[in-house]
């Protein structure tokens, strides 16, 4: 048996997670992740680098511990590798030494530089370069802050690195950039699959100023030899892997033209294509474009509320078995009564889903069950999903067969089949925890050699999959 320790930085938790070769999780621990309070301003928000890597280690030490007491041969772990969130990164000088905090995805310090890049250059231009919809906390927007707030540092600024690859470089002692981090970053190119020369431009930075781009499953490096002997481990490859969406595509078994729907607080819709074009019109809609885990292929997605709103429709309704394990089988059975009248409903949810959280239920009556709203929030929220797949088909001019389906929403079998009565299309629900470790861990067994491609990985560690076909009357 062979065995990946996967190194995942969230925001929430960070995490060392031992996989073997055919996807199952043999050890694993897990620490709360936190920001700190920046010097500047008590509204600002920072990651504290050295208390990652000291929580980091602590989780390493103790799934090496339990792979231990499972009297597991250390041997058999023959790779690491890092997955993160996206854009979040820190300046380094030319010795090596971070010269700024990590200013945190959650600050809102970027704010008005985001507010005020039209005067710079052609927002919709650019847009239609990098394919990344405006958010605050974009990576460009923080080395503009920085270059505009800290002259001194951006001065002294030798290369931009992001988290997974100073995670990566405290492994190894070597730099790199992660594609897929740098494909969150608003400044690089679809077209060239590079960094985007108007935006270094802007910025009053070169190639230069970035490690080198390293592909995932491409190796980084070696364990270092403190490390190594720190975990009784052999001074095993490092291999690059980065932006967790990428990763979690991958790990839920997505080929090409394969769409996958994330179901949590948020719906995220994201497919693996083979070509992006980016369309302006689409970014209310919040289309954006990465790079995707492999070479020359891309990572579109849109987003909206999702169960979010059903969980507030829940306590609102079903407040007297909320908490209780009856909570989620009450919803559904009384949503699935509701359909049995062999009528549509008249009530209609409207708008509701927005990010304000503002809309309207039309349709109400005093004949109204709370079944019947519940019912008609999931049809609404199918439909949302059916115009998000709309915009993913047309900007990559494919067409979807069927639709991956994971997260905490695709335990729901009444949301699962509305869903795909309302799409025509099967849904194929699959049953895994950790699609973004599972994902890392194909790609790092893929770099070392134990399967040849990530694609031979991922068949072979592939979770498993549940199929929800469209109702015939449908």
């Amino acid at each position: 048996m062979s065995i990946v320790l996967i190194f995942d930085c969230g925001a929430t938790n960070l995490r060392t997670i031992a996989m073997n070769d055919k996807g199952k999780i043999v050890a694993s621990h897990h620490l709360a992740n936190n920001t700190q309070q920046g010097s500047e301003s008590p509204e600002y928000h920072i990651w504290d680098f050295e208390e990652i890597w000291q929580k980091l280690t602590m989780c390493a030490d103790n799934t090496i511990a339990q792979l231990k007491q499972q009297q597991v041969n250390l041997k058999e772990i023959v790779g690491i590798s890092v997955t993160t969130f996206g854009v979040d990164g820190a300046p380094f000088d030319k010795n090596g030494q971070q010269l700024y905090p990590i200013i945190s995805w959650k600050c809102p310090r970027t704010i008005p530089v985001m507010e005020n890049l039209s005067q710079l250059l052609d927002i919709k231009a650019l847009y239609q370069r990098n394919g990344i919809g405006q958010y605050s906390f974009n990576t460009l927007f923080k080395l503009l802050w920085l270059k505009e707030n800290k002259p001194d540092i951006f001065q002294k600024m030798d290369k931009f690195v992001f988290i997974s690859s100073m995670l990566t470089q405290r492994l190894t002692n070597q730099f790199t950039t992660d594609r897929t981090m740098a494909g969150t970053s608003m400044m690089t190119n679809l077209n060239t699959g590079d960094w985007d020369e108007d935006i270094l431009n802007l910025l009053g930075l070169n190639k230069n100023h970035f490690p080198p781009l390293r592909n995932a499953g491409e190796k980084v490096g070696e364990l270092t030899t403190a490390l190594a002997d720190h975990w009784g481990l052999n001074r095993i490859p490092v291999i690059s892997c980065g932006h967790d969406t990428q990763f979690a595509v991958f790990g839920s078994g997505a080929g090409l033209n394969q769409p996958v729907l994330s179901s949590g607080t948020w719906e995220i819709l994201m497919a693996r294509t083979a070509q992006a074009e980016p369309q302006f019109d689409f970014v209310s809609q919040g289309l954006t474009t990465e790079f995707d885990a492999q070479p020359n292929c891309f990572n579109p997605a849109v987003q909206w509320v999702g169960s979010g709103i059903m969980e507030w429709l829940g306590k609102l309704l079903f407040s007297d078995v909320y908490g209780t394990n009856q909570y989620y089988p009450t919803m559904i059975a009384e949503g699935s009564t509701a359909a049995e009248k062999g009528t549509q409903s008249a009530v209609n949810f409207q708008g509701i889903f927005s990010q304000l959280g503002q809309g309207n239920i039309s349709g109400l009556s005093m004949f109204s069950t709370r079944g019947e709203i519940y019912r008609s929030a999931l049809y609404y929220m199918a439909n949302q999903l059916k115009q998000g797949l709309d915009v993913l088909q047309q900007v990559s001019r494919f067409k979807a067969e069927s639709l991956l389906c994971v997260g905490g929403g695709s335990k729901n079998p009444l949301w699962n089949q509305i869903r795909a009565d309302v799409l025509g299309l099967p849904i194929d629900v699959v049953d895994v925890a950790e699609s973004t470790v599972l994902g890392a861990a194909m790609f790092t067994f893929a770099g070392i050699g134990i399967y040849e491609t990530p694609e031979q990985a991922q068949r072979s560690m592939q979770p498993n999959r549940k199929r929800v076909n469209p109702s015939r009357e449908n």
